[in-house]
Formats: C-alpha cells, sequence, structure tokens
C-alpha cells in the first residue's frame, strides 16, 4: 500500500490535472466516494440524521459535494459551516450546488445555548470535513470548541481523508477529531500511520487519479 506526505499528494494531484482532470472533478469523486462509504456504512441509512461539518477549503469542498450525494442517495445531511463560507472555487462552487437542493447549512456558534450545538447532539453521523492534509500547527479556540462537541458526542463519526486537527507530522493537536472511520482520499498519508487513535477503522477510496 502506498503511503505518502501531504506534498507528494499535492504533486500527484498536480500531475492529474495536467493530464487533464480538473480540481473540481477530483472533488467530485471525492464526494461521491465519501458519501457512499457513508451510506455502506450507516445501518438504517435513510432514518438518520447525518452532520457534515465543513471547513473553508477543499476539504470543506469535498463535504458540500458528499452532502449532494448523500441526498441524492436518500440520506438527510445538514451542513455546519467551521470557520464561515468556502474560500476556494470548486469549494463555493459546491456550497452553492448544496445550498441550491435544498440542503440546510447552517453555521457553528460555540456557545452552548446555540441551536446549532443542540443539532450536533441530535445527530447520529457525524462527517469531518474541516481540515484536511495543509494543516499544521494549534486549533483555533472556536474551531477547538466545535471538536470537542464532536468528540463528546454519540455519533458515528466518519473523517474525510484525515482526521481535522492531524498534521502532516502525525502528532495531533489538542482537541483533534478522534474518528470512527477515516475516508483516505486516493493513498494512505503520513498522518494515517502516526495517529491511528485518531482515524478508527481506515478505507482508502479511490477518485480516479
Amino acid at each position: 500500500m502506498r503511503i505518502v506526505t501531504a506534498d507528494e499528494m499535492k504533486s500527484i494531484e498536480k500531475a492529474a490535472f495536467d493530464a487533464g482532470m480538473s480540481y473540481y472533478d477530483m472533488m467530485e469523486n471525492a464526494g461521491r466516494g465519501i458519501a457512499g462509504y457513508v451510506k455502506e456504512n450507516t445501518k438504517d441509512f435513510e432514518t438518520k440524521l447525518i452532520l457534515i461539518c465543513a471547513g473553508t477549503g477543499n476539504n470543506g469542498g469535498d463535504g458540500y459535494a458528499a452532502a449532494r450525494y448523500l441526498k441524492n442517495m436518500g440520506g438527510s445531511p445538514i451542513i455546519m459551516m467551521a470557520g464561515g463560507q468556502p474560500k476556494t472555487p470548486d469549494a463555493a462552487r459546491n456550497f452553492e450546488l448544496a445550498k441550491d437542493m435544498g440542503i440546510e447549512i447552517i453555521a457553528f456558534e460555540p456557545d452552548a445555548s446555540q441551536k446549532s450545538t443542540a443539532v450536533i447532539y441530535g445527530c447520529e453521523v457525524i462527517v469531518d470535513c474541516v481540515y484536511g492534509t495543509g494543516f499544521h500547527g494549534q486549533l483555533r479556540q472556536n474551531v477547538r470548541a466545535l471538536f470537542d462537541i464532536i468528540n463528546d458526542s454519540d455519533a458515528v463519526k466518519f473523517a474525510a481523508d484525515i482526521p481535522s486537527g492531524v498534521p502532516d507530522s502525525g502528532e495531533p493537536a489538542e482537541g483533534a477529531v478522534k474518528a470512527d472511520h477515516t475516508i483516505a482520499i486516493q493513498y494512505l498519508k503520513r498522518a494515517h500511520i502516526s495517529a491511528l487513535e485518531h482515524c478508527g477503522k481506515i478505507t482508502v477510496i479511490d477518485i480516479g487519479i
């Protein structure tokens, strides 16, 4: 099984782009694969409320795409923004598509009295799409508050590519997401090996690169 660093994965994606595959198509394939895995590993899928926590980058974009596929598969996704609306063009495109489909999109508010906190505890499935392989350093206070609630919840937790808060070095930031399932995109990453306690069951999905 091939294991790559974050920089190596960027080079692989760039090579695929140069060969004619758009970054948007990679995101679309990742979203489809994430959604399929979540459905396959969720008992009574159609009855579950699925919370997708999306960051502002391309990992969040994967989450917006996954939400669309989950809804098309008969699921009930809700998207919670961690840090606001997407900042990358492909993620922004998927944000608009998800909104056009009528998927509810709310912002996380750290105040425990806010609706967003109740939503987290009310969901039986959570998909972590906040940070990808580019994360480093420490978690911001508001994101740490979100992850504390996620980790405290009884929901089954899926992480897209890497649990948020785990950097390429594999030394998790304090408060990083602890997933039951990690859906590695295309290849295993170095962080999967050195932070196994945060990953749960690791499965690699193919996005056509």
